[in-house]
């Protein structure tokens, strides 16, 4: 077969988690290297609906990115609130990959997730290989956090008090 006859060839899977990860902002200014590390580290985990992806008040050092799916964001009080979907390119828990700690929340697959998880260990054993990059990924991280603000100032309520209290994580 010559090469205009040939079929398209579907990208392999480290192929595809390195087009994932250069989508992710938090990742935008990091060279290929180092993503290349990244895209070799993921792993994809696939979540059947009802499925608890990661549970409130447990340890969860990993980031996903929906790559097919919907999951659900849910606080467990007194009672269990809904507080968001989340559907395909949502990146989620971030955060987790730079300090350990108990979620705030449960996620939950609504429909079959297909997960890219990548764990914090292995989040920090790439930034040991390249410590260069640290800033770019600290850049990243507070672009991301900025804009989620200015969506969160642009959706709120201006009749809430309550809303207005909670906004200013940019000050920190």
């Amino acid at each position: 077969m010559n090469s205009s006859t040939e079929q398209k060839r579907a990208p392999s899977e480290y192929q595809s988690n390195l087009e994932i990860l250069m989508q992710i902002p938090m990742f935008s200014g990091i060279p290929i290297e180092p993503l290349k590390l990244m895209a070799y580290l993921c792993k994809r985990e696939i979540f059947r609906p009802g499925e608890i992806i990661f549970q409130q008040h447990e340890m969860d050092e990993n980031a996903y990115f929906i790559i097919e799916g919907k999951a659900r964001l849910i606080l467990e009080n007194d009672i269990e609130e809904e507080i968001s979907e989340f559907g395909e390119s949502a990146f989620i828990g971030g955060l987790s990959m730079f300090y350990g700690m108990k979620r705030l929340f449960t996620l939950k697959a609504v429909t079959q997730v297909t997960a890219l998880m990548l764990s914090r260990e292995k989040f920090q054993k790439t930034l040991e290989q390249f410590p260069e990059v640290i800033g770019k990924v600290f850049e990243g991280l507070v672009k991301t956090v900025y804009e989620w603000e200015i969506r969160l100032v642009g959706d709120r309520n201006p009749e809430c008090a309550k809303c207005r209290a909670n906004i200013g994580v940019t000050l920190v």
